[in-house]
């Protein structure tokens, strides 16, 4: 006889379960970084303005490409993508685009590669969703305030500043959401 716990282990034991997140950086310098755009509105200028805070403290060269917002990637649709020490997918500025993009970062974090995915507040839920759902809910990712869409270039580069300021916690190991607690 088999016997089913339809109980959900709590917050706490959910946090040390799970797939282990691929080895972590210790720095961003001479890495060779994947800025991968769902070409949703402002994804790609997101990423170069990411790309131009991150260059502020860090040599780095870059593997650009784009990833379909709707669907998990196909092991052959990542190319290069996986010689790259690291990855910033964008952006998660809807429902689909958050799940898909967290899962894809789920995927390379499996790979062995750290990820993060810049999403927006709103969708915070679904991501952390996602993650359980995954077995991967140790991931981090950067949170921005919505929307990234409809912005002009101003208040983008905030958004992508914002980012920035997370990513390297993200790729070194650091706890971001238990910091801001």
């Amino acid at each position: 006889m088999i016997v089913l716990d339809p109980t959900q282990p709590s917050d706490a034991d959910s946090a040390s379960a799970g797939l282990p997140l691929a080895p972590r950086l210790d720095t961003l310098e001479g890495k060779s970084i994947g800025l991968w755009s769902n070409q949703k509105l402002n994804a790609s200028q997101l990423l170069e303005f990411i790309r131009e805070e991150l260059a502020k403290d860090y040599n780095f060269t870059i593997v650009p490409g784009i990833y379909d917002p709707g669907r998990l990637m196909d092991e052959h649709e990542w190319g290069d993508l996986l010689d790259c020490d690291a990855v910033i997918l964008a952006n998660g500025d809807c429902g689909a685009c958050s799940t898909s993009g967290i899962a894809n970062a789920i995927e390379m974090e499996k790979k062995g590669i750290p990820a993060v995915l810049v999403s927006t507040t709103p969708f915070t839920d679904a991501v952390i969703t996602t993650t359980r759902m995954s077995n991967m809910p140790a991931i981090e990712w950067a949170i921005v305030d919505h929307p990234i869409g409809s912005l002009d270039e101003t208040h983008l580069r905030q958004r992508a500043q914002h980012a920035a300021s997370q990513i390297p916690a993200v790729m070194f190991g650091e706890d971001l959401r238990a910091a801001a607690e």
